[in-house]
């Protein structure tokens, strides 16, 4: 069986002109764990004709073109799985790729931002917490948060009750989250940590970063999963 091909979206970050350089990034340890599990990783970029891009994560009004929408697609074609990662901007690419990969059917995982972008292709939206009491810039933080067993993520951790870290400035209620997609997990303060679509093949969103969690097993066993569920019949 051929390694499965795994996109990372590419996330932009605010130009900084000290930098001289416009920037696309990547979390490389989501291509360690690509790779780890037996996967290709790949670099999703944006089709635009542009080095202007959104650069918060509240609101993009760019509508993408129609042959900038079919370049975005050829991408998507040649991946079986993909990661939406984190980060402090959100562009309306990533909800493009979002929309398409769910219409396709291919497995996601959402982390933090790419939660919100997956919510917003199912036509919902996160809202900005403004008491910033999930903003934590450092990765010993930890906050306690209750998984629902009624899940896949739970079968993937094994536990009910766990903690993670806590770096967004965005957050989703039940009330945004509950029609659009299967809520799995919430903190403690009542919002929303995570979220599948069981009518999917391998749909999961985190509002935290597992990719900053190397102790916890459960963190590779996630990415397995993708990886296993992006291998083709």
């Amino acid at each position: 069986m051929k390694k499965p091909i795994i996109g990372i979206v590419g996330k932009t970050i605010p130009f900084v002109k000290e930098e001289l350089w416009h920037k696309i990034i990547i979390v490389d340890e989501l291509r360690y764990y690509v790779v780890k599990n037996g996967g290709i990783p790949i670099l999703i970029l944006p089709t635009e004709q542009t080095l202007s891009f959104n650069d918060n994560d509240i609101h993009d009004d760019t509508i993408l073109s129609k042959n900038e929408l079919e370049d975005l697609y050829k991408e998507i074609d040649l991946c079986d799985g993909f990661i939406l990662q984190g980060g402090l901007c959100s562009c309306n690419y990533e909800i493009e790729i979002a929309k398409r990969i769910i219409e396709l059917n291919k497995p996601v995982i959402g982390i933090c931002a790419g939660f919100n972008n997956i919510l917003r292709a199912l036509g919902s939206d996160v809202l900005l917490d403004k008491t910033e009491s999930h903003d934590y810039f450092d990765m010993n933080y930890r906050h306690h948060i209750k998984i629902n067993e009624d899940s896949n993520l739970f079968s993937i951790i094994g536990k009910k009750e766990m903690q993670v870290n806590s770096i967004h400035s965005m957050v989703a209620t039940k009330e945004l989250v509950e029609p659009y997609a299967k809520i799995t997990s919430f903190s403690d303060d009542g919002f929303v940590e995570s979220f599948e679509l069981p009518d999917k093949k391998f749909v999961i969103g985190l509002k935290w970063h597992p990719e900053l969690m190397l102790e916890e097993e459960y963190v590779n066993t996630l990415f397995s999963k993708l990886i296993d569920s992006s291998k083709k019949d």
